[in-house]
């Protein structure tokens, strides 16, 4: 297929996409979070609780199996304090019974990727529009509007695997011309074609980058060891669908000459988290509960989230699996949306050691803090109990042979004496069908 039918294709694609998000009730909700007051806590907490009894109230309305599990109650004079005693939805139970969960079928989405479990959820066209509105809203904040140019990296499959240099031009991206937004390709980045990718990105000069970390992370590295000139500058970086690690924002920062800004919600649905100006990371409490499941910290552990944008697939107290370490902190910028200080990641996203329990990726992403621009890429696979493979790609010019010796050292500080190791030097890591890059697989330890 030639690029202008795909092309044509796309942005009819985009039309319609357009349509579902931008319609209907998205510029009211824009507005009302671009102009929500959120320096009181306790008028935050009365509205989320307001939300939540609406919430609760549809839910046991139009879902088949939220009216039997809420048959008797009246939300009217319901106390919010026996929230916690509603059952923990697992995904394996929202994967088995989504018909009974679901109140239509109006606008699927489908998740899984990297968790295991393939998912297929509903959203009304109201909650997309709401969910796009607060993204956008988070995005305003920091001076990027809808329209502006932007370019995304994420794990839609928009050229064939097939597709070599040459063919076509050798093009690895599409326009959506709708919003002015360029797509790129993920799983075209390599080694060979990131100058491309680059001298493009100079040609289109997007003011704002989102998608996976990982493959900005790997543009960045490339520029800076290649001494490349990039000939804008965005405004702002927006990862998704990963996890921020230290390293990934302190190289894209230094090459882009500007701010990352983290975000975190899900494809199946969950309360956002974004970053505000002042580099805090806020739970925005207008748009769901994260509750902290872990009874031995509560400010620390695995979430459980209720979705107030989920009206489809009613989202209540579900064990979506991630790891969140929240902070007593008042944050300077003047939110009291509460602060989170780590989004650590998937519950399988750890190592663990008889010796030293769970290691999470944040914890290990500190492992090549020592080796400065020797390591491309580095992935940790726990095989074993005792046993890990270290996968590494090193820039072979700036590589030493002691750098293996040193990943080991840091390793065994962290997971212990016990524990064995085998370094693999690879030209290359092996991206997941998804498109996102895994730092850390583990499939020994039960997943919670």
């Amino acid at each position: 297929m030639s690029i202008p039918l795909q092309e044509v294709m796309i942005n009819g694609y985009g039309m319609k996409v357009y349509l579902e998000r931008y319609r209907g009730v998205y510029k009211q909700w824009k507005r009302k979070y671009l102009e929500a007051d959120y320096s009181d806590f306790n008028r935050l907490k009365q509205k989320q609780e307001a939300q939540l009894i609406d919430f609760l109230k549809f839910s046991q309305t139009h879902s088949r199996y939220y009216a039997e599990l809420f048959k008797g109650i009246d939300f009217d004079h319901w106390d919010v304090a026996d929230f916690n005693k509603i059952p923990l939805m697992t995904k394996e139970f929202l994967r088995t019974h989504v018909d009974q969960i679901a109140t239509t079928r109006e606008l699927p989405v489908f998740t899984g990727g990297t968790t295991g479990k393939s998912l297929c959820v509903y959203y009304t066209r109201e909650d997309m529009q709401r969910r796009m509105a607060f993204l956008d809203a988070f995005k305003e904040k920091h001076g990027v509007k809808l329209g502006m140019r932007a370019a995304r990296f994420s794990g839609k499959n928009i050229i064939p695997y097939s597709y070599k240099p040459g063919k076509n031009g050798g093009k690895y991206w599409r326009t959506n011309w709708i919003i002015n937004q360029r797509l790129y390709s993920t799983f075209h980045m390599t080694e060979d074609n990131l100058g491309l990718y680059v001298e493009d990105l100079n040609r289109f000069k997007p003011k704002s980058l989102d998608g996976f970390i990982t493959n900005i992370y790997d543009l960045a590295k490339y520029i800076e060891d290649h001494n490349l000139k990039l000939e804008f500058q965005p405004i702002a970086i927006f990862p998704t669908a990963e996890t921020l690690l230290p390293h990934y924002r302190e190289t894209v920062e230094r090459v882009f000459n500007c701010p990352v800004r983290d975000q975190y919600s899900s494809s199946e649905g969950a309360p956002d988290i974004v970053e505000c100006k002042k580099g805090r990371l806020h739970y925005a409490m207008d748009t769901g509960i994260i509750e902290v499941i872990d009874s031995t910290n509560p400010l620390s552990g695995e979430v459980a989230v209720t979705s107030f944008t989920t009206h489809g697939t009613p989202l209540i107290r579900y064990r979506i699996g991630d790891v969140i370490e929240f902070s007593e902190e008042k944050c300077p910028c003047g939110s009291r949306h509460p602060v989170v200080a780590r989004i650590i990641g998937r519950n399988s996203d750890c190592l663990y050691s008889a010796e030293r329990g769970r290691i999470h990726a944040a914890n290990l992403s500190n492992v090549i803090k020592y080796l400065p621009n020797a390591v491309k890429q580095i992935q940790f696979v726990q095989t074993a109990e005792d046993h890990i493979e270290i996968n590494v790609v090193y820039d072979k010019e700036h590589f030493r042979p002691d750098y293996d010796d040193l990943v080991l050292h840091e390793m065994r500080q962290r997971l212990g004496t016990k524990m064995t190791f085998t370094i693999n030097r690879l030209e290359e890591i092996p991206r997941e069908k998804s498109g996102k890059f895994r730092f850390v697989k583990n499939d020994i330890i039960p997943k919670a």
